[in-house]
C-alpha cells in the first residue's frame, strides 16, 4: 500500500545566517583573556566582518557565504590595507576569530587566512591640538549651542576635551554617574573598570545647561537624541566630524583626550611645581590609563610641540 506524503507538512530547514551565528559565538565564548567580550569589542568584530562581506559581494557579484573564502580572495582583500598597519591588524584579528567560529560550525574546512601575516604597527606620538586648533573647535562647539542637538554636541565635545573621556565613555555616561555638587563624575571605562573623574566649573556649567533643556532620558544616559534615547558611538563620531569639518581642523575624538592629558600635566605642575611624578599619578587616575602608558606617550614632546619646533626652523 503506497502512503502519500504531504510535502507541505515536512519541516523546512532554516537558511544558514552566518551573521547571527557568528554573533552568538562571540557572545557565548570567552576572549583569550578568559573574559566575556565588551559591547564595543563585539560591535567591532561584527562590523569588520560585515564590511568584508560587503566588499566580497561588490567584488564578485554574489552573496557572501563563509565557505567562499579562500587564500586568494582573502589575500586580495587585505592587500588594500597594507598602507594602514593598524587597520590591517584589527581586521585580521576579526577574520581569525570568524575563521575559528566557521571551522567549528563546519562552514569552512580550512583556514584561508593562514598566509596573511600580522603587520608591524609603528607607534606614533599621539596627536594633540595646538591652542589655536583647540580654540577653533571650542568656538564651533559653542556656536551651535542655540539648538538642542548643538548643545548636546557641545557637552559631548567638552566631556572629551575637559574630562578626557573616550567617546564611548561619554555616550555611556549615566545621569546617576553625575555628582556635580562634588565636582566629579563616575565613568565606566575599558575592562568595565569604574573611575572617578574630577571636573571643573566650566564643564559643570555646560552639563547643567544641557540638563535644563534635554528631553527625559529613556535609558538613563546623559547624552541622548531629541527623543530621549541614548546615542551610539557611531552617531557621536558623525556629529564630531560635522564639528571638525566646520573648522578644517585635523582632529579626532582621541585628539581631544590627548590634549586633555597634556594640559592636565601642565596645569598640575603649574599648581605644584616640580611634582612631575604626582602629576603623572593624577592624570592616570583621571584617564584610567596606567602610569606607564602616561609616561610612555605623554612625557615626551607632543605632536603639536614637534610641529611647532619644525616650523620654527
Amino acid at each position: 500500500m503506497n502512503t502519500q506524503i504531504d510535502l507541505t507538512q515536512l519541516p523546512v530547514a532554516q537558511p544558514f545566517d552566518w551573521r547571527m551565528e557568528f554573533g552568538l559565538f562571540l557572545r557565548n565564548t570567552p576572549s583569550q583573556k578568559r573574559k566575556m567580550r565588551s559591547r564595543l569589542a563585539l560591535e567591532a568584530y561584527e562590523r569588520d566582518m560585515k564590511l568584508m562581506a560587503a566588499w566580497f559581494e561588490a567584488r564578485y557579484g554574489v552573496a557572501f557565504e563563509p565557505c567562499q573564502l579562500n587564500t586568494q580572495n582573502v589575500g586580495e582583500y587585505f592587500a588594500q590595507f597594507e598602507s594602514a598597519p593598524a587597520t590591517h591588524k584589527r581586521k585580521l584579528a576579526s577574520l581569525r576569530l570568524f575563521v575559528r567560529w566557521a571551522l567549528g560550525a563546519e562552514a569552512l574546512d580550512h583556514d584561508p587566512s593562514e598566509w596573511v601575516a600580522y603587520m608591524d604597527v609603528v607607534e606614533e606620538t599621539p596627536r594633540d591640538l595646538t591652542d589655536e586648533e583647540r580654540c577653533q573647535l571650542e568656538g564651533a562647539a559653542e556656536a551651535g549651542e542655540g539648538s538642542l542637538l548643538g548643545l548636546r554636541d557641545s557637552v559631548l565635545f567638552y566631556l572629551m576635551l575637559e574630562a578626557g573621556l573616550r567617546i564611548s565613555e561619554a555616550t555611556g555616561l549615566l545621569l546617576n554617574d553625575l555628582h556635580l555638587d562634588k565636582h566629579h563624575i563616575r565613568v565606566l571605562g575599558k575592562g568595565k573598570k569604574r573611575r572617578t573623574v574630577r571636573v571643573g566649573s566650566h564643564l559643570i556649567g555646560k552639563i547643567r545647561l544641557w540638563l535644563d533643556r534635554k528631553p527625559d532620558s529613556i535609558e538613563g544616559t546623559l547624552i541622548t537624541d531629541e527623543k530621549g534615547f541614548a546615542i551610539c558611538r557611531q552617531t557621536a563620531w558623525e556629529r564630531f566630524v560635522l564639528l571638525r569639518d566646520a573648522t578644517g581642523v585635523d582632529a579626532t575624538p582621541h585628539s581631544l583626550r590627548h590634549t586633555f592629558i597634556k594640559r592636565s600635566v601642565a596645569a598640575y605642575l603649574k599648581v605644584y611645581p616640580g611634582q612631575f611624578g604626582s602629576a603623572i599619578k593624577y592624570v592616570a587616575k583621571q584617564t584610567g590609563d596606567s602610569e606607564m602608558v602616561i609616561l610612555k606617550y605623554y612625557s615626551s614632546p607632543s605632536d603639536s610641540e614637534m610641529r611647532a619646533a619644525a616650523e620654527a626652523m
